[in-house]
């Protein structure tokens, strides 16, 4: 059984070059940084999003133990708060599985 981390946005407008050079750089820091890259997958987006998406992407989740599951989960919400503060123009939506997260007070959360 696996658990996944899934994120999109959205806004009538692409992505920019300065725009995703940011979004890469955020996401090769948060994924060096990850401490169970071993275990699980990193941050990553979709060569195409879907039609009405600028970027789409997901994370599998390490599944080892509930401890690494929940600071996994902790540390990519994380991650999609500073991507999502990348592209404070679009529409996000985050969720694990089919569970949504909910944006409160600048950040991610579960």
């Amino acid at each position: 059984m696996s658990v996944s981390i899934y994120y999109s946005a959205k806004r009538n407008s692409p992505i920019t070059t300065a725009e995703n050079v940011s979004l890469l750089a955020i996401a090769d820091m948060f994924n060096q940084g990850f401490p169970y890259k071993n275990e699980g997958e990193t941050l990553s987006f979709y060569r195409k999003p879907s039609e009405e998406y600028i970027l789409e992407g997901a994370t599998k989740l390490p599944y080892c133990d509930e401890t690494i599951i929940v600071e996994s989960v902790i540390y990519w919400l994380k991650a999609l708060t500073h991507l999502t503060s990348a592209l404070p123009t679009a529409v996000w939506e985050v969720q694990i599985d089919d569970c949504p997260a909910s944006w409160v007070d600048d950040h991610w959360e579960m």
